[in-house]
């Protein structure tokens, strides 16, 4: 068994024994049944110590890649038996190795009792996660839910138009933990949820920070809206007509993709946009609203919320969720 090893390689020098041989054996050099060298006569042969070899036989063992019997010797398993190993067996092979580069870097076994704690308890937080399903017609609505929601610990939240109710049902009953949509959308949504989801409705309202910001607009300013849908530009519009600077105009609107935003740009001193309306926007279309705004335009970003009740009965329907899945 002429083996090449590499002594200044960061690999310990058993496993590249251990994956030598493994070499041989998956690409059946070494078929099943074969006698291995001893240890003495391995390390012998390689030039190496018996405590190494041992080792890697340890090793290969544990993979369920040999068998090693006392009085008669070390013999190649079947590559079914290699390729399936028990779980068990794999998993062990795996903490070895783990905790022979934790100790290779200095740490003592308690520093790696405390690391590999941490990990777990990240991984039990991954587990936890109680998956929400958010449904509305406006993408400049859903995504500030979205954005809101997932500040509840231990979400994981994703966004589904109302257009796809119909061809989404069945993934929204079966993946999701908890479906929300709006109080104007709740009947909507509703035939098509499942009796035993959780299901529930989200009231919606402008921003106490949005409102002030509309109330300090200055009365002559001209005034309009860039968004991406008209779902969203109906609410700013219907809000907008409660300032009593409007002065009962309509806004003039602009959505976002269509052409000549820079003529719109041009004529307006105030734009009201989505909080998060770079989501929506095109790099140019970026541009030329910063380029407004660098040149003395008012950006005022248009915050749409949940409101406070709704939000208190999203997180208590959180942890009713995650109660559910810890005590199974």
């Amino acid at each position: 068994m002429n083996y090449s090893i590499v002594p200044s390689s960061d690999t310990p020098i058993y496993k590249q024994v251990a994956e030598a041989i493994l070499r041989d054996i998956k690409s059946r050099t070494l078929p099943a049944g074969t006698k291995l060298p001893t240890v003495r006569e391995l390390a012998e042969e390689m030039g190496l110590s018996q405590g190494t070899i041992k080792h890697a036989y340890d090793h290969l063992e544990t993979l369920g890649a040999i068998e090693m019997t006392q009085g008669k010797g070390t013999f190649v398993k079947e590559q079914e038996a290699i390729e399936s190993g028990s779980r068990k067996d794999r998993a062990m092979a795996a903490i070895d190795e783990l905790l022979e580069e934790l100790e290779s870097l200095g740490f003592t076994p308690r520093e790696m009792e405390i690391y590999i704690n941490l990990k777990l308890r990240g991984l039990d937080e991954e587990y936890d996660l109680v998956k929400i399903a958010v449904i509305d017609c406006n993408p400049e609505v859903l995504q500030l839910m979205e954005s809101q929601l997932s500040q509840i610990p231990h979400t994981q939240v994703a966004c589904f138009s109302l257009r796809q109710i119909a061809e989404i049902a069945d993934k929204l009953n079966s993946d999701y933990d908890i479906i929300l949509t709006t109080t104007s959308h709740y009947s909507e949504v509703e035939e098509f949820i499942a009796s035993n989801k959780v299901f529930s409705m989200l009231a919606m309202m402008t921003s106490t920070e949005t409102i002030i910001e509309l109330a300090h607009v200055p009365e002559n300013s001209r005034v309009g809206v860039v968004c991406s849908s008209h779902n969203f530009l109906t609410i700013v519009r219907m809000n907008y007509a409660g300032m009593p600077t409007s002065e009962g105009r309509t806004l003039c609107a602009h959505l976002l993709g269509d052409e000549n935003l820079e003529g719109f740009l041009k004529h307006k001193d105030v734009i009201i946009v989505p909080k998060h309306f770079e989501t929506f926007a095109s790099s140019s279309d970026l541009d030329l609203i910063h380029k407004f705004e660098a040149d003395g335009g008012q950006l005022l970003r248009y915050n749409y919320v949940i409101d406070h009740g709704s939000y208190i009965h999203a997180e208590k329907l959180v942890r009713k969720a995650l109660n559910s899945k810890r005590s199974i």
